[in-house]
């Protein structure tokens, strides 16, 4: 499988020192759409349908490829810690190889449009800020011995899909789904989705999509 999961090891706001004070996942392809303004320096700009933020508007980045394999994104977009003021940023991301778990992964959407579900290996995803709802995002990874295990539950979780109390670490099917189909996610109540992406055919990472936290 192809690389699909990056984090975020630094972000730097100029001209200060860089720093992380969060622990940043990415799927690619979630919860946005990313569009490539050019190749050469690799630039890209990415339209958000959530954002944990609150915040709308396109970001625009730069990446350059560091020696010991990381990327550097150079770019702008606003700072919530300088009243939204749009500042110029640094960003080091490093690619990560999945969790163990099936050879395939998923992306879906609700049909109502701001729920994303997506899982890679071992690995799953949740993010909903439906109207009516405040941003919440699920993160789990599956043990074998154990289950679903929680890493993290961020902002208002109830009623964002969970693996919880399955016992399995598949859904029904799953690995036969096509692009487009609607899918029920019976852990949800009156959820239904439809299946946005498929992973396991995207091409290695090279930007990230959605930023997490």
């Amino acid at each position: 499988m192809a690389h699909q999961i990056s984090t975020r090891i630094s972000l730097r706001w100029l001209p200060e020192a860089p720093s992380e004070p969060t622990d940043t996942l990415v799927f690619n392809g979630m919860a946005g759409e990313r569009q490539i303004l050019s190749r050469e320096p690799l630039q890209c700009r990415w339209i958000k349908i959530i954002d944990s933020l609150g915040s709308s508007e396109p970001d625009e980045g730069t990446f350059t490829p560091l020696p010991n394999g990381d990327d550097l994104e150079t770019g702008s977009m606003p700072c919530a810690e300088r009243g939204n003021a749009v500042t110029e940023y640094e960003e080091v991301w490093r690619k990560l190889c999945p969790s163990p778990g099936p050879e395939h992964g998923w992306i879906l959407q609700s049909v109502a449009g701001k729920t994303f579900l997506g899982r890679i290996g071992g690995g799953y995803l949740a993010l909903s800020e439906e109207e009516g709802r405040r941003f919440g995002a699920r993160s789990k990874e599956w043990d074998p011995k154990n289950g679903w295990k929680v890493k993290y539950a961020i902002g208002v979780v109830e009623g964002v899909p969970s693996f919880a109390g399955t016992g399995s670490e598949l859904l029904d099917g799953e690995a036969s789904w096509k692009i487009g189909e609607r899918e029920w996610w019976s852990l949800a109540k009156n959820m239904s989705c439809v299946l946005f992406r498929t992973l396991s055919s995207l091409p290695l990472l090279e930007a990230p999509a959605h930023r997490l936290f």
